[in-house]
């Protein structure tokens, strides 16, 4: 019977084997966890530790409501694959099922259920996700923009990509299927669209399905760990388990990077189903692998329950560029990386042994007998395999191997010991895939160090040489601590003052911080010392430009221009300083030299397009334009340019909205911006805009950013900056340079506006500017601005160090905004710092103005001061009919419960009231671990548990 229906299924894919990839949008219907609304205050990178989300907002309102959304899908599909992707969720591809099989490739969670995972909290579990410039990143859970398409050649084509809100660098991952073909191919490229340098990293997240016995199969002998601190070997563990077979993942999350295999594949074989999925990437191009689990413990059950409604469990295949995912590296401006990924699916041959383009390879051993197997990504006429023990050959066949059936042998293994190898040729005789039992491109043993590994430190301040100090300032930017990295460079230059690299490094980052009148004295200091470094040049030009110096910007781009390194980002500049000025040929010219320079960046082919317009060649333009949109078919300025039929889908996103307008001003095209601004946008569907994002026609960044134009074309300006200042600014957090240049324009048309200097104290504050933010929110602090009062209680109580101040304005804040969590929570620290008692600390949480639906940080705050007072019963009290969102590497509602605990038992035990004591210790025991306990032990197991359990140990994956 299996064989009849194995026929039928070859019967019907050969009807298809000449049809060509449909692609198509449709929708997808899938129950989805519903988030309350973002958090409404500006999550500063002064306020974060590890995690920079400035200027999006955090997505920390998980709930426990269940409901049916129905998603946006784009499928693509040929004769084997079926794949569907979802643009409104961080454009995932959702999955991607084997139509031979009928198995998905990848994690298809049958709900959408979030976790505070994500970069900015909410996440969930499905398919591929990418990962560029940041871990989980900003728009995991966001829309990205799309298109799709058939191609000349057959193929099928999902495009998704995304400008990012942080450091204005893009990522496209175009899916490709072709006829006749099982492969699905992820051609990424990553742009760096902005100024100045910016970090990056990119980490492929593949998630697919896993039982007990799913086997991960990683070309290694040895493996990392997260930061590079220890090497182990791989699969076995210390304890003898084998981390290949998922239910051997017995002692907590399994989080680990290839080390010393230089091999272009990985996978995931199920024997259960006799399926697995393969990735495939050029080592040269993409060489980091990693395997994450959660692990089959009970912390890791909990995370399935978590993350699904049916239990599932799923791993993760994650390939990247650098080594692991504590390392980062800078995109310079206009620097483009590109490289494709492949996923293949395996069936029936009974393992993974090698993969690549061909096919996937499995060598595998049974009772005495060599089992070999092929996939076949597409058919082969004529190949010819052979099998050979030692050099001998002792099997050969010439036969048609198609993706319809899994070619499999059997063969009598005559001594067990001798090594067997598979290789397969082309009816020309080249070598598709070739395969010797055990063998893989790995570094030899003699040259890995097992054991924690040996790494840097930098010595204290006392002891720090300039290299230190330049070094501890790019740790702090490649870990995304701009602020901070440049106050590290300041501190080496108050240090040593005449250090050339610590000039340049300072005068660098504050142009990048739109610091302009700190960054120019720096770099003009610099550049006396070595007027021949196109870097200064360069960021010099930008300082100049900023503080609308034109001619000596020009001067100092023309310098930069002259060197391969900064000759497309110098062009770029400079072709934009010329169109604002009017020289639309002269601006053409360079635009052009910076599209020769990059021409896989987008903005320089954009901004070329606009500017040959604008000098009148309307063909010409067309031509650039419609070209453009094929190498960059999510481009919103492209389809701007060439009237695309869906330009309204631009409305659905202020922000890009208001990036659009932006380039245009860069390149004086107001009569453009001011198009783009004054639309009339049809409202968002639900799920297809940026949770919070006030509508453009709310947005006063649109409203100022219009007035603007006008003023600069010379018409009436004071409408558009009236009504600008009477819309609310939440959600909104200003950060461009743009947005820079309108708000000062906007003050100088009305000093007493209080939104516009609300919001650019907001922008100052973003950039370090402690001082100048504060004395803006100051001027708009009596006009009941909502988040304001946060905003500046937070700067008083953690940038001055001044507690008092800061409890006043997060009074102020519990008369003007009291539904903001952010107040009471702040207030809270700050009277912590001033030593205030329990009481009077939870006299201000309890002020909350919804504690049935209070956030989970506000209720184990709460929960804490109680116990602290000795009010058990209050406190335990809150732990009941309340939903705690699961979070990753952060406090969970068990982490509170021990505590609360611990404090009862250390409350009890100074009572008096040791029987107590240790009933409480004995029921913690049994809910935590299921240790017994004595009165001996009490003392010990307190200790064990604050050390083992209260210490967060998540993981950036």
């Amino acid at each position: 019977m299996r064989t009849y229906l194995h026929l039928l299924v070859i019967a019907a894919l050969a009807t298809l084997s000449r049809a060509e990839v449909k692609v198509w949008e449709g929708k997808l219907t899938l129950p989805t966890y519903e988030e309350g609304m973002p958090d409404p205050n500006p999550a500063f990178d002064q306020f974060a530790s590890n995690r920079f989300n400035y200027p999006y907002t955090l997505r920390d309102k998980l709930t426990s409501r269940r409901t049916s959304h129905d998603w946006r899908a784009i499928y693509l599909e040929n004769e084997y694959l079926k794949c569907s992707v979802l643009p409104d969720i961080g454009g995932h591809l959702y999955t991607c099922i084997d139509k031979i099989s009928g198995q998905s490739m990848f994690y298809a969670n049958p709900s959408i259920k979030k976790a505070a995972v994500g970069y900015r909290g909410a996440w969930a579990a499905f398919g591929i996700e990418f990962n560029f410039p940041v871990s989980h990143n900003w728009v995991s859970m966001s829309p990205v923009n799309f298109a799709f398409r058939n191609n000349a050649d057959g193929s099928g084509s999902v495009i998704v990509g995304n400008v990012d809100r942080v450091y204005g660098m893009e990522w496209t991952v175009e899916l490709v299927l072709r006829p006749q073909s099982t492969l699905l191919e992820e051609r990424v490229t990553l742009s760096n669209r902005s100024d100045v340098r910016h970090r990056f990293y990119w980490w492929n997240n593949a998630a697919t399905p896993v039982s007990d016995d799913s086997q991960i199969v990683y070309p290694m002998r040895f493996a990392a760990s997260h930061g590079f601190t220890e090497v182990t070997h791989w699969p076995m563990d210390r304890d003898g388990h084998d981390l290949s077979i998922i239910r051997n993942h017995v002692h907590g999350a399994v989080s680990l990077f290839t080390h010393g295999s230089r091999e272009n594949f990985m996978g995931v074989w199920h024997p259960a189903s006799r399926t697995g999925t393969v990735h495939f990437a050029e080592y040269e191009d993409l060489p980091a692998k990693k395997i994450w689990s959660w692990g089959v413990d009970a912390e890791g059950l909990d995370w399935r329950k978590a993350l699904s409604d049916d239990n599932s469990g799923y791993i993760e295949i994650q390939a990247g560029l650098f080594r692991n995912q504590e390392t980062y590296a800078f995109m310079e401006p206009r620097q483009t990386i590109q490289f494709s990924e492949y996923w293949m699916p395996v069936r029936e041959i009974g393992g993974i042994s090698r993969a690549n383009l061909a096919g996937v390879v499995s060598l595998t051993r049974r009772n005495n007998n060599l089992i070999a197997g092929f996939n076949a990504n597409h058919l082969f006429h004529g190949a010819a395999v052979s099998i050979l023990e030692n050099r001998k050959r002792v099997f050969g066949n010439t036969l048609d191997l198609t993706p319809e059936h899994a070619w499999i042998h059997e063969l009598p293994v005559q001594d067990a010991e001798t090594k067997y190898t598979i290789e397969i040729r082309d009816a020309q005789g080249a070598l598709l895939i070739r395969q010797t039992e055990g063998e893989y491109d790995w570094d030899p043993e003699s040259e890995i160090h097992v054991g924690p590994q040996a790494s840097y430190r930098i010595p204290d301040e006392e002891k720090r040489t300039c290299d230190d100090w330049l070094q501890l300032g790019k740790e702090h930017e490649l870990n995304g601590r701009i602020v901070r990295a440049l106050d590290i460079y300041k501190d080496a230059l108050r240090k040593l003052p005449d250090s050339f690299e610590a000039m340049k490094s300072a005068g660098r980052l504050a142009a990048a911080l739109l610091r302009y009148e700190e960054a120019r004295p720096l770099l003009e200091a610099a550049h006396a010392r070595n007027t021949a470094d196109p870097e200064i040049s360069y960021y010099l030009g930008i300082a100049y430009d900023g503080l609308g110096e034109p001619r000596k910007a020009r001067t100092a781009y023309e310098q930069a221009q002259r060197f391969s390194s900064f000759r497309a980002a110098a062009a770029l500049k400079l072709g934009e300083l010329l169109a604002r000025e009017g020289n639309l040929a002269e601006a053409e010219r360079h635009l052009a030299r910076a599209v020769s320079a990059a021409p896989t960046d987008p903005r320089a082919v954009e901004e070329q397009s606009a500017v040959v317009l604008a000098a009148g060649n309307a063909p010409k333009a067309k031509i650039l334009a419609q070209q453009g949109l094929v190498h960059f078919p999510v481009s919103s300025f492209l389809k701007e340019e060439t009237g695309d039929p869906d330009l309204k889908k631009l409305g659905y996103e202020s922000i890009e909205t208001l990036n659009v307008a932006a380039q245009y001003m860069r390149l004086g095209l107001y009569h453009k911006a001011l198009n783009v601004l004054s639309r009339d946008y049809p409202p968002a569907a639900p799920d297809q805009s940026e949770p919070g994002e006030p509508a453009p026609g709310k947005h006063p960044m649109i409203a100022y950013f219009r007035g603007y134009c006008r003023e600069r074309l010379g018409q009436p300006a004071s409408t558009d900056y009236n009504l600008a200042s009477h819309l609310s600014t939440v959600y909104v957090f200003p950060s461009t340079a743009e947005e820079l240049i309108v708000l000062r324009a906007a003050l100088q048309a009305n000093s007493e506006d209080a939104s516009a200097r609300y919001l650019l104290g907001t922008l100052y504050f973003s950039r370090g500017l402690t001082d100048a933010a504060l004395a803006e929110w100051s001027r708009a602090a009596n006009h009941h601005i909502p988040v304001l009062d946060a905003s500046l209680g937070l700067a008083l109580l953690h940038e001055k160090h001044d507690p008092e101040r800061a409890i006043s304005a997060f009074r102020d804040g519990l008369q003007n905004d009291p539904a903001n969590v952010t107040i009471y929570l702040a207030a809270d620290q700050a009277l912590s710092l001033l030593a205030k008692p329990a009481s009077e600390r939870t006299e201000i949480l309890e002020k909350y103005t919804d504690m049935k639906n209070a956030p989970s940080a506000l209720i184990f705050e709460l929960i804490l001061n109680l116990s602290e007072s000795g009010d058990f019963e209050r406190a335990e009290s809150l732990f009941h009919n309340r939903f705690f969102p699961r979070e990753e590497g952060g406090t969970n509602v068990r982490q509170v419960w021990i505590e609360v605990e611990l404090q009862k038992v250390l409350w009890q035990a100074r009572n008096g009231r040791c029987g107590d004591a240790l009933a409480t210790a004995d029921h913690m025991g049994k809910a935590v671990d299921g240790l017994p306990f004595t009165k001996d032990g009490l003392e010990p197991f307190l200790q064990s548990a604050r050390t083992n359990h209260l210490i967060g140990t998540g993981y950036e994956r």
